[in-house]
């Protein structure tokens, strides 16, 4: 299974001290390889930016958010993402998640951001909150 996710995962594990939480788990099972990760590049990036944003700073003092990172983008599938222009008229930040899932061939697009969910149309992949993500992992094994 192929997954981009999106940077509000990202902040949202570190932001919640839970081990259980959604956004958490899914990190984690990206890392122990049961999902492969798709990125590129600027998402990798992002990733690296809003970890260091200075709410999850405060929430996360005592993590290595940059290691964080590094943990589950280790075995990630870098792809090279086309433009996707114009694909989230709300938020054109959003624009680049969307290339990286089109680019990617990616099953799933996890993410938090309302944006990102209100999309329709033909994506490829289905865009899902961190808990449906996980219950759809869980029915696949």
């Amino acid at each position: 299974m192929r997954v981009v996710i999106d940077s509000s995962v990202v902040v949202a594990a570190l932001a919640t001290p839970n081990p259980e939480s959604a956004p958490r788990v899914v990190l984690a099972a990206v890392a122990a390889g049961l999902v492969e990760l798709v990125i590129t590049d600027e998402l990798e990036a992002e990733y690296r930016r809003a970890v260091e944003y200075p709410q999850v700073r405060r929430q996360a003092a005592r993590v290595n958010r940059q290691r964080f990172v590094d943990a589950f983008v280790a075995t990630a599938d870098r792809v090279e993402a086309g433009s996707a222009v114009g694909a989230v008229p709300a938020d054109p930040g959003d624009d680049m998640v969307v290339a990286a899932a089109l680019a990617g061939r990616a099953d799933f697009l996890v993410t938090l951001d309302r944006h990102l969910l209100d999309l329709t149309g033909p994506l490829g992949a289905v865009i899902v909150r961190p808990g449906d993500f996980l219950r759809e992992l869980r029915a696949q094994h």
